[in-house]
């Protein structure tokens, strides 16, 4: 065997079908009986089928359409449009569509002003998220001995930058350790504009709009979507089709997949990576072992202490990991009525995000700092099966709720105490927004931080294996010194999200990671 990828997630699948594609002999191990990690549709009620966790794709990175031809595939990818919408105080609502003019004559509901500005600051964020997309296609180079490759990407990234020109380059310098609630302050005055685009920057990281550094986090997510509140891509059937289409890939290159296969260590020789072995005993020896899992979970738990500089396992050790989001899956009668909206079904073809101003996501925040749940969150809520009726029976829908903020550990209790009050909390602020939203319940599943955690390997319950804080992105993820992929295993590789270039279903760290132990296999030889 050549390669063995721990865990059957996006990244995972994408970095072994990729390997597999270049004639390698690759074993996918996924410890679930389905694969696709985040990305898993599941029949949570009888006949109610819905995105487990993720209800929207990173997208899909194109660098990964392209490498696994997954447009040659038959991978049906959803495009919502309206993308988002956003709902207020007293039934206020922005339509965000693909088309910036009717965006623009949405928000002029709310602000004349605010409507001029927004094609100007979509085109601004969108140039300079070509840039961040530049730096995020590639591994990033190493401190020390940094190839001719290296200097001639970060020569054509310096290019890039220049031809930027000074004004926008002051934005990114600035932009990057500023609060985005200065950032969107800066370009509009309504309050709900603002909180649209801050909600899509902290989504996921336990961060409120007012945290330094969070500018920095809404260039890390234009890098993998251009769009300011996100363009919440998913695809036909959920995200696990499309987690399903690659292990499809995968096998077809000749890769073999397993599942309900819980790996339980690392196996070494004189240093080196040399295969795992599996709960059963079954051992998978490999010339090379790509971990596509969280990195603390792979480095601290899977490989022997032995084999790692103490210093190094106490770095990975103190990777902050602190998990701030609950998914709730809720079984519908019937669809929704929102108040902002109605008669209107439109918007619920897209996401929509309940978080009335910056400062509601703020109250929100301060919670998390005191180990508790906030009695009032800010939601982003999916109602998928309104565009695939796979998902429900017919006249019925599911909805997809992400709630913030929910904190991995709780001051006093714990999230079996507490689980029902996080889903009468979540209820409560639908009901305001869609009065009567409780009596369309016929059933639910409630996933805390802790469920998240502890069913699919997350350190804290974090979704993007690790914060997206500034110390943790690029060359500091996951360390400063190791974010090429590589370990100080020789022949251990790290390809989840917990690495560069961090979150989202893109499927791009498992591609460079797969790079990587290409480019290092063919060095041997």
């Amino acid at each position: 065997m050549d390669v063995v990828v721990i865990g059957g997630g996006v990244n995972g699948l994408v970095a072994g079908a990729y390997l597999a594609s270049r004639k390698l002999a690759v074993t996918i191990v996924e410890q679930h009986q389905q694969v696709g990690g985040a990305a898993v549709t599941t029949e949570f009620v009888q006949g109610f089928k819905s995105p487990t966790l993720s209800h929207a794709l990173g997208p899909m990175s194109r660098e990964v359409v392209r490498a696994l031809k997954l447009d040659k595939w038959g991978v049906e990818f959803i495009t919502p449009d309206p993308s988002l919408t956003a709902l207020g105080a007293d039934a206020q609502a922005i339509v965000f569509h693909r088309d910036p003019v009717l965006t623009a004559a949405s928000i002029a509901n709310v602000s004349k002003p605010d409507a001029g500005r927004w094609s100007d600051f979509l085109r601004t964020s969108q140039r300079i998220a070509r840039l961040a997309a530049e730096i995020h296609q590639h591994a990033p180079p190493p401190i020390d001995g940094a190839t001719i490759s290296d200097y001639w990407r970060l020569a054509g990234i310096g290019r890039k930058a220049r031809a930027l020109g000074r004004r926008d380059l002051a934005r990114v310098a600035r932009w990057v350790p500023m609060a985005v609630a200065d950032l969107t302050g800066e370009w509009f005055e309504s309050d709900l504009v603002q909180a649209a685009i801050c909600a899509h920057a902290i989504f996921g990281n336990p961060a409120g709009p007012w945290s330094a550094g969070t500018g920095g986090m809404f260039l890390q997510r234009l890098a993998a979507d251009a769009s300011p509140i996100g363009s919440g891509i998913t695809a036909r059937g959920g995200p696990g089709a499309l987690a399903e289409q690659l292990a499809t890939i995968a096998r077809t290159a000749g890769a073999t997949v397993r599942t309900d296969a819980h790996v339980a260590r690392v196996l070494t020789k004189d240093g080196r990576a040399s295969g795992v072995v599996l709960d059963n005993g079954d051992e998978i020896a490999a010339r090379v072992v790509v971990a596509a899992i969280d990195p603390k979970q792979a480095l601290l738990n899977l490989v022997p202490p032995v084999d790692l500089p103490p210093t190094f396992r106490d770095r990975i050790a103190n990777i902050r990991a602190r998990g701030v989001t609950a998914k709730i899956n809720f079984a519908l009668d019937r669809p929704p009525v929102f108040r902002a909206f109605d008669p209107d079904p439109v918007p619920l073809r897209g996401r929509l995000v309940l978080a009335p101003d910056v400062d509601y996501l703020e109250r929100a925040f301060d919670h998390t700092k005191y180990g508790e749940m906030s009695e009032e969150p800010w939601l982003e809520v999916s109602i998928p099966s309104v565009l695939d009726s796979s998902l429900a029976p017919e006249g019925k829908h599911v909805a997809s709720v992400c709630a913030h903020f929910a904190p991995r550990h709780l001051r006093g209790t714990n999230w079996d105490q507490s689980r029902n009050a996080l889903a009468r909390a979540v209820i409560r602020v639908l009901e305001r927004h869609a009065p009567g939203f409780a009596s369309l319940v016929v059933g639910s599943e409630v996933l805390t931080p802790e469920d998240i955690e502890r069913r699919w390997g997350l350190s804290g319950g974090h979704i993007f294996h690790g914060e997206t804080s500034l110390d943790q992105t690029w060359i500091g993820r996951p360390l400063i010194g190791w974010a090429n992929y590589r370990t100080p295993v020789a022949g251990l590789y790290l390809g989840s999200a917990g690495v560069h270039p961090g979150g989202g279903l893109t499927g791009l760290p498992g591609l460079l990671a797969a790079q990587t132990v290409e480019g290092d296999l063919k060095r041997k030889k």
